[in-house]
């Protein structure tokens, strides 16, 4: 879309914006380690349901804790206070 974003390249890591470019870089960057983890390490079957699960669980938690964290910057929920 062309905004900034967090990335761990901002400073502050993770708080602060990254441009557009960066973004594209990293998103590039996970789909890789991504592809490298599931068809290259262990035995990941497509067709097997149980592998299937465990990799939609594990995608659809990461995306629940990427919503919370990043929500606060873009109109989120915003996490519970700290004391």
């Amino acid at each position: 879309m062309g905004r900034s974003f967090q990335s761990p390249f901002a400073k502050p890591p993770g708080n602060g914006l990254s441009s557009s470019t960066v973004n594209v870089a990293w998103g590039f960057f996970n789909a890789v380690v991504a592809y490298l983890l599931l068809a290259r390490v262990g035995a990941f079957d497509p067709r097997e349901t149980s592998h299937i699960l465990a990799f939609g669980l594990g995608a659809l938690l990461i995306g629940l804790h990427s919503a919370r964290h990043f929500g606060q910057f873009h109109g989120g929920r915003t996490p519970p206070r700290t004391r």
